[in-house]
């Protein structure tokens, strides 16, 4: 009988300097306990022997990952999640806690709650509900990236969310 792999996640820590080991530690649990197998773009966060991942990824490189993968999950930051829309998925946002040390405020939170209401991700806030997501998602799947340009909606809720990041 042929083994099957699980699905596989890319997870995306972003390139902030602080650490983000929490969710970290939430994926070498899941892939302890055989559910899923994790790459990880991990930045200055220090990758644990279990996972495989990079520290930083080009855009090539971060396209063929999410093309690749069954689910996202990526920290609280636009541009993570509008690549990883653009690519079908709906991502799963752990956002980064001020009060950890995994950032210097809660914009990430924030930002979470907003898009979240709006449908665009789902958030998880412990290793329980990230697998609940994570299941789900690989159930639904995610549609393939669409080559035209993006909606009129799209461009605009980017071009907002490029406002409020600059100022």
């Amino acid at each position: 009988m042929r083994r099957v792999d699980p699905p596989l996640v890319a997870v995306f820590l972003g390139t902030d300097h602080h650490r983000f080991g929490r969710l970290l530690a939430w994926a070498v649990q899941l892939q302890q306990e055989g559910r899923f197998r994790f790459h990880v773009q991990h930045g200055a966060t220090p990758l644990p022997r279990s996972l495989t991942g990079d520290a930083l990824m080009g855009p090539s490189a971060i396209a063929e990952l999410l093309d690749r993968a069954s689910a996202v999950v990526t920290h609280g930051g636009p541009g993570t999640i509008m690549d990883a829309r653009s690519r079908g998925h709906t991502p799963i946002v752990v956002p980064r806690d001020p009060r950890l040390g995994e950032h210097v405020d809660d914009h990430q939170q924030r930002f979470a709650r907003f898009l979240a209401r709006s449908g665009m991700i789902v958030t998880a806030y412990d290793v329980d509900e990230l697998a609940v997501r994570l299941e789900l998602a690989v159930l639904v799947g995610h549609a393939p990236p669409q080559e035209s340009r993006p909606s009129p909606t799209l461009a605009r809720f980017e071009a907002l969310v490029e406002d409020l990041v600059h100022r």
